[in-house]
């Protein structure tokens, strides 16, 4: 009587269990903060769960040949449990390709103990398609060429025009900011322009986020680098592809902190102050100092306005970038395409603004930065631009 009623026991579970969505990838994978050792890969589940990732080196063999090296989002010696995945595979070779895979086994119980009762195993496939690859950073690159898009306001459809305009061969994707209004929820950023762009980069392509003042808005605001996590673990941060340097700046808001708009949640002038620091670090490193090219992207163009958080921008970021050999600056924010000359608004670098309607293509090599601006259409939207490196007239 006892075994019927233990497996009775055991079929009602199983029943029970089967009857409840089984867990799955919902978001991504998609690439940030992949530098020259390392790569972080980012994905959603629809229940929480203990991750990990999988790599393998691009050499022919099947992922399947051999017990592949694993990766788990274990900061503090545990194993997390959630839903948002993060998971850095590091002490990576420079300049290889890696194929990998992402795993997420569902908790459905966690006792006392830590005692823990685990359900399914949702997976990316690698069994009759090809495997995920990334590539880590190349700092012996001769030219590179990445895109950049901005202020897309989750409009996807336009998202997903523009990208078709990006050259096939870029090296990464750059998000200059307001790509939402303001960030509410998880669902809102996926559905707005995440989703979009994990399509098109295929969980190949890194992407590097320069957070604008609407992401910095919303009662989700707060969870942006847990979304796109950064070197520094903030919005500002630096990286190398060949021989450019890039600084990817944060703005903050464009209007004082006391503003009505802020329900009196900004601390901008503190930040700015505090970044100011960083910055000045930054251009005092060796790795700064010996690039062939130096690029610096923010989302408010530095150049432009009276508004608060420009004035500040330059009142802090000027006197640390003059002097430091910027070749460019890129912005966004203004939705139009907009263009300031060197030395023409208190920088010494000029500032390319592009619109929200175009796609900023971006090709460097040893002797200038080329810069095309192409709209959904395909056709040019304006005159390109191209300017001499400051390394290479001397």
């Amino acid at each position: 009587m006892k075994k019927f009623a233990c497996f009775i026991g055991l079929l009602c579970f199983s029943l029970i269990l089967f009857s409840q969505d089984q867990i799955k990838i919902t978001h991504g994978p998609y690439l940030h903060n992949v530098g020259e050792t390392s790569a972080t890969i980012v994905w959603t589940t629809n229940k929480p769960a203990v991750s990990w990732v999988e790599i393998a080196p691009d050499d022919g063999t099947h992922f399947y040949a051999k017990e592949r090296e694993k990766f788990f989002d274990s900061p503090l010696g545990k194993k997390q449990i959630t839903k948002l995945h993060r998971i850095t595979a590091d002490n990576l070779s420079p300049a290889t390709t890696y194929n990998f895979r992402v795993f997420s086994r569902e908790v459905l119980k966690r006792g006392d103990n830590n005692q823990t009762l685990y359900g399914n195993v949702a997976s990316s496939a690698v069994y009759k398609v090809e495997p995920l690859k990334f590539k880590t950073l190349d700092t012996s690159k001769k030219e590179i060429k990445f895109s950049v898009v901005n202020d897309i306001h989750a409009d996807y459809k336009r998202l997903e025009s523009l990208l078709k305009q990006a050259p096939k061969d870029a090296d990464f994707l750059v998000l200059n900011g307001d790509m939402v209004s303001q960030m509410e929820s998880e669902d809102q950023i996926m559905k707005g322009f995440l989703d979009t762009l994990v399509q098109y980069t295929k969980s190949s392509m890194p992407l590097f986020y320069a957070r604008g003042n609407h992401e910095s808005r919303g009662n989700f605001s707060e969870e942006f680098i847990a979304y796109f996590p950064t070197p520094t673990g903030k919005p500002y941060y630096t990286f190398r592809q060949g021989k450019v340097f890039f600084i990817v700046l944060d703005g903050g808001e464009d209007k004082p902190d006391s503003d009505i708009e802020y329900f009196d949640t900004a601390n901008f002038d503190k930040y700015r102050s505090d970044q100011a620091k960083w910055l000045q670090s930054v251009i005092e490193s060796d790795e700064y100092k010996g690039a062939s090219a130096r690029i610096v992207i923010t989302h408010i163009p530095p150049a432009w306005g009276s508004w608060h958080g420009s004035v500040d921008f330059k009142k802090k970021f000027a006197p640390v970038l003059n002097g430091a050999n910027v070749d460019v600056i890129l912005s966004g924010h203004l939705h139009k395409h907009e263009f300031y000359p060197a030395s023409s608004s208190g920088f010494e670098a000029p500032n390319v603004v592009n619109s929200n309607s175009d796609i900023m293509n971006v090709c460097v090599d040893s002797e200038e930065i080329k810069i095309d601006f192409v709209g959904a259409d395909g056709k040019p939207s304006h005159p390109g631009k191209t300017f001499r490196l400051n390394s290479a007239k001397e």
